[in-house]
């Protein structure tokens, strides 16, 4: 008897969803606020799949949600529109030893140098254009848990292959660290270089085909505009006709206090002057 309540308890939730969806990385970090902010909404942050579902069918009015380069937007219910906003981006920087005088990597660059069966295969930093070190490159890639490095770098500059063996992965940043102070032949990936850390980061391209050759650095700009390619956005979706109902919720996810709580997450939240300027158009409709 028990174990059939249970069962119904679960699909009776499935079926009833939440306001506020999205994804599972965020809910430690952003359910209290949200249910401070907006305590007539409920939120479930169950993951990016499941708070694409709630949007369609119409059990959740809101969701952020991650969304990889080309993906479509989440679909609607019938007769309903989405309005998207870009509240902040996970993404991967690459940093080395201050003493290397290289200055950018490409996406071909990282391929050749992580992927395990690669078209050309890069060992050496003169391997490199612009390598000025004539020593084996050591590679460390800085994934923690809940993190999207790994999965972004798979995804993108390596095409879907595996990584090769020697890349160094770790889930402590302190071997990264000092690996980036001592050994000039380091090259670190990482969601962000920890304050106080030694290293310097570069800049990167994309160079696919149809895409930028331009290297852009990792700053705030330049991530929230996407130039730097090593980013993935995460879209704060909410229906049209339910704005004014999520008011609240909106302006706290706008709000200083919510992008403190993504960065706590190694995410880089929207600008603080774009913030600013969404939530005021909230008071203005």
């Amino acid at each position: 008897m028990l174990k059939a309540w249970l069962v119904c308890a679960v699909a009776a939730t499935s079926v009833l969803g939440a306001d506020i969806a999205g994804s599972d990385l965020l809910k430690t970090a952003l359910t209290d606020g949200l249910r401070q902010a907006a305590p007539a909404s409920s939120v479930d942050f169950a993951g990016t799949l499941p708070g694409r579902r709630s949007l369609a069918d119409g059990r959740a009015s809101a969701a952020l949600l991650f969304q990889k380069d080309g993906e479509p937007d989440p679909s609607a219910p019938a007769g309903q529109t989405l309005q998207r906003y870009l509240l902040a981006n996970a993404a991967v920087v690459v940093a080395v030893h201050k003493s290397n005088r290289q200055n950018q990597v490409s996406f071909a660059d990282l391929n050749s140098l992580l992927a395990k069966d690669p078209k050309v295969y890069y060992v050496n930093w003169n391997d490199l254009a612009g390598g000025n070190l004539s020593e084996t490159i050591l590679t460390y890639l800085y994934a923690p848990h809940g993190a999207f490095a790994r999965e972004l770098i798979q995804g993108v500059p390596l095409g879907k292959q595996p990584f090769r063996q020697e890349v160094n992965m770790v889930m402590d940043w302190a071997p990264v660290g000092q690996s980036l102070a001592t050994r000039p032949a380091t090259l670190a990936l990482a969601p962000a270089l920890p304050a106080g850390s030694e290293g310097r980061l570069l800049q990167v391209s994309d160079g696919r085909p149809g895409k930028a050759t331009t290297a852009y650095s990792p700053d705030e700009m330049n991530i929230y505009n996407g130039d730097y390619p090593l980013r993935l956005p995460l879209y704060l979706y909410v229906r049209s006709d339910k704005q004014t109902a999520h008011k609240d919720a909106l302006k706290w996810l706008f709000s200083e206090a919510a992008a403190e709580q993504i960065r706590s997450l190694g995410l880089y939240p929207a600008p603080k002057a774009i913030r600013e300027r969404l939530a005021q158009r909230l008071d203005s409709r």
